[in-house]
């Protein structure tokens, strides 16, 4: 609502404690103007400061003096035109030729003059509607909602945008149609700092009690995936090209829906002459199961129609050919971030969707699905400094000790029958957030992976390696500014490494497949992942898991072409040289003909030219960082070639 910016907290506070009322007598301010005799009204009035002798009047109505120098109030400060420095009390106003001057004294600007004239009473108007009109309260009911001022705001402007958007109309109860419910959701929306800036109430169908077929038919809506987003910020930091990000305001409101449907008003907000009337919807709402395929198509028709391209492997890159320049968009749902090699066309770009949606421009990219981005210099750094540290919180781990490598190298978990249980909720919450944290921090994958493989009856041994993994996080929290680094100016060319361990899973000896990918130099993909079934050799465990990285590996290249490049035979480096044997030879003996048939088709994309399988020394196998638990200085030395550095070096 509004916009933190634009609020200079500092200066406000000093406003707040070192403002003070001048009290000015009546008399006083008519004392001079009783002694000439004269009319009062004939010369200006000098409220702010009283003490003006005759020869200062006399100047002043001659018009020889543009500002009355003010040398007796010699005690107090002047006001300054720093930031930094306290406001102080107000001077006395401009005086030409008889006449208070309309022009501002630059002495009592707030801030830079660039940013507009900004007095005092305005910059305190602007910190109390900050800090006064957000509720810091999320409500768990409709009653408590409508018992907050600020919340019946947030709820009115709710339902302001179903009035804009043309979502419903009031109509009689029908008698022969199923009428959903809906119901009120809170939520407080913070930005990168935790700091709550606004508050959304969203009202939502019930869709829980919708029936297939009647209420709604496919569902399906398409969601990019994490790395189809890091390929894109890989190939921005490539070609130097900034991003930029907006926000669709209720954007399921914006999809139109072919089933007639009808739901009930909502709570608190009945219309009094009309309490049994129903809603029926023209556009989709928010919890109807076919609302975010309804707002997909409607957003995908409309780029569309302005000449865009959608991708043919993922549905949410749309692309175009801008006279040589190409402009590139990604679609998550409501959030939108583009960007093009010509700048200018970005903000044509943000004001054309303006014209067709109720947008948030939110303006540079900096913060999305819980990732920080930060981009210096037309390079890229990604972390989740707030979202670690949210977790950190959430667990009560600030006092934990700070351990540098995620895994002992002699630990090996298994299911520890004889163990103490533990708290199957809080373990299984642990793990789901730790998991999404792997989307930027690919150090701690294997340790998460292996120990979400204990969810069904975790004991106190799997929790303290959890611990030791948030450990980790609390050493991080230390240095915050460690970062997955996207360089700029590297090759586009498109490099796997796979790697396996041979029945590393005491419990069920399976082993366990291994891959990252680099697009130049920038990591886009990585995988920790248990095979599907028993190896009999270290070949066969390591054959399975290049099999794996090879998909990765196709469905990349072909994503590429959405942005115009071509990959060749990519390079697949493996350190076991049985495997790459096997991929290369075309007849099968006794020691393969037991690999699983979907396996082989390694061997078809190698003999295809798709893909070249290159042997690699151990020590250089990048991928070993997902496959075992490593020692401090080979862990670190990994981290580092994997482009998980320290982004303050290239300030």
């Amino acid at each position: 609502m509004f916009s933190h910016d634009d609020v200079d907290d500092e200066p406000l506070r000093d406003v707040m404690k070192n403002m003070t009322i001048v009290d000015v007598k009546p008399e006083e301010v008519h004392e001079d103007n009783d002694q000439g005799g004269g009319n009062s009204s004939s010369r200006p009035s000098t409220s702010m400061s009283p003490h003006v002798d005759e020869n200062e009047e006399r100047e002043l109505e001659q018009g020889g003096v543009d500002e009355v120098p003010d040398n007796r109030d010699q005690g107090v400060p002047q006001a300054s035109n720093d930031e930094s420095s306290p406001p102080m009390a107000p001077r006395r106003p401009l005086v030409r030729h008889g006449r208070i001057s309309k022009d501002h004294p630059i002495d009592q600007v707030i801030g830079s003059p660039s940013r507009g004239v900004r007095t005092r009473s305005r910059n305190l108007v602007s910190f109390c509607e900050h800090y006064s009109f957000v509720s810091c309260v999320e409500p768990t009911c409709v009653e408590e909602a409508l018992a907050d001022p600020y919340w019946i705001i947030a709820m009115q402007e709710e339902l302001n945008n179903f009035t804009r958007n043309e979502v419903w109309v009031l109509e009689e109860r029908p008698k022969d149609k199923n009428i959903n419910g809906t119901k009120w959701v809170f939520r407080n929306k913070q930005d990168e700092h935790g700091v709550v800036v606004r508050n959304k109430a969203r009202l939502v169908a019930k869709g829980f009690a919708q029936v297939e077929g009647l209420d709604f038919g496919e569902t399906f809506a398409s969601v990019a995936r994490l790395k189809a987003i890091r390929i894109l910020l890989a190939y921005s930091s490539h070609h130097k090209i900034k991003l930029y990000q907006m926000d669709v305001k209720s954007a399921f409101l914006n999809g139109f829906i072919n089933e007639l449907f009808y739901v009930d008003q909502p709570t608190g907000f009945e219309d009094p002459r009309k309490p049994n009337h129903v809603y029926r919807l023209h556009k989709a709402l928010y919890g109807l199961k076919q609302a975010p395929r309804a707002w997909y198509e409607r957003l995908r028709d409309f780029l569309i129609m302005q000449g865009f391209k959608i991708g043919k492997v993922d549905m949410t890159l749309f692309t175009k050919d801008i006279n040589g320049d190409l402009f590139i968009c990604q679609i998550y749902v409501d959030d939108i971030i583009f960007g093009c090699t010509n700048e200018k066309l970005s903000h044509e770009f943000g004001d054309m969707m303006s014209r067709e949606f109720e947008m948030s421009m939110i303006g540079v990219l900096n913060f999305f699905l819980g990732f920080q981005i930060k981009q210096v210099k037309g390079e890229i750094f990604i972390h989740q400094e707030k979202y670690c540290r949210d977790l950190l919180k959430k667990f009560k781990m600030g006092d934990y000790k700070p351990i540098s490598t995620p895994m002992s190298t002699n630990e090996h978990l298994d299911t520890d029958v004889d163990g103490k249980p533990v708290d199957q909720s809080t373990y299984r919450s642990m793990i789901g957030l730790l998991l999404y944290l792997t989307a930027s921090r690919l150090d701690i994958m294997f340790s998460v992976c292996l120990c979400a493989r204990f969810q069904a009856a975790p004991k106190e041994s799997h929790l303290m390696a959890v611990k030791r993994i948030l450990g980790v996080l609390q050493y991080l929290k230390h240095t915050p500014s460690i970062d997955l680094w996207y360089p700029k100016g590297a090759k586009l060319e498109l490099l796997g490494y796979s790697d396996s361990d041979f029945a590393g899973y005491r419990v069920d000896r399976k082993s366990t497949s291994r891959g990252c990918h680099l697009l130049g130099r920038s990591l886009v993909s990585w995988s920790s992942r248990k095979q599907n079934c028993v190896a009999l050799s270290t070949a066969e465990a390591e054959y399975i898991a290049a099999g794996a990285c090879c998909a990765q590996i196709l469905y990349m290249k072909q994503s590429l072409l959405d942005f115009g490049v071509v990959c060749g035979s990519v390079p697949l480096l493996c350190d076991n040289e049985s495997a790459a044997k096997i991929a290369k030879n075309p007849i099968q003996h006794s020691r393969t003909k037991h690999i699983d048939i979907r396996h082989h088709f390694l061997r078809d994309h190698e003999a295809k030219g798709d893909i070249i399988i290159t042997g690699v020394r151990s020590e250089e196998q990048l991928a070993d960082i997902f496959t075992k638990p490593l020692g401090e200085e080979t862990f670190c030395r990994l981290r580092s070639e994997l482009n998980v550095l320290d982004w303050s070096n290239f300030m």
